[in-house]
């Protein structure tokens, strides 16, 4: 992994989650670019370097957006730990890896963040979760036929002209 390239990445993605893509919500939210790129990075790297990454990720976009520093930090690492563990032994190559783990991943992640926020003392409801999770998860999860079969083969070393 050359982790360079993943930080660009990432801060090229909070600059285009907190922009550009706030032009293009779908039934009111934005695409998560970097809980995308954590669940890929943890699909190849395992659950506890996913969780470092994840983590750290989290706290970039943590301390970039200025809201409630640390939960992203949280969330995200505690989701890289877990997708990273169910992705230890599935098949990669396959399509429906990624994309059962992102959705469930997003989902994981939006109940660890809102669950942080009421311990808190946020005033969230937990129809909130219901109305943004679900739409955010099948959001991220349209993203994985565009981005995924790159992140594969930048990570395995392989050539492209494999069929995934």
């Amino acid at each position: 992994m050359n982790y360079p390239i993943l930080i660009i990445l990432a801060f090229v993605g909070i600059v285009l989650q907190s922009t550009i893509l706030h032009h293009v919500q779908v039934g009111g939210v934005t695409p998560d670019l970097i809980l995308v790129l954590v669940v890929f990075h943890s699909i190849f790297q395992g659950p506890k370097r996913g969780a470092i990454f994840g983590f750290a990720l989290g706290l970039m976009e943590d301390i970039m957006l200025g809201r409630f520093i640390g939960m992203n930090a949280l969330a995200k690492g505690m989701t890289s730990l877990l997708v990273g563990g169910l992705a230890q032994r599935a098949f990669r190559e396959n399509i429906l890896v990624p994309i059962f783990t992102l959705f469930l991943g997003t989902l994981f992640n939006e109940l660890i963040y809102l669950m942080l926020g009421k311990l808190t003392g946020l005033n969230w409801s937990w129809e909130l979760w219901l109305w943004k999770a679900i739409p955010i998860a099948i959001y991220n999860t349209c993203l994985v036929p565009f981005v995924y079969s790159r992140f594969y083969y930048w990570s395995t070393g392989e050539r492209e002209n494999h069929a995934l």
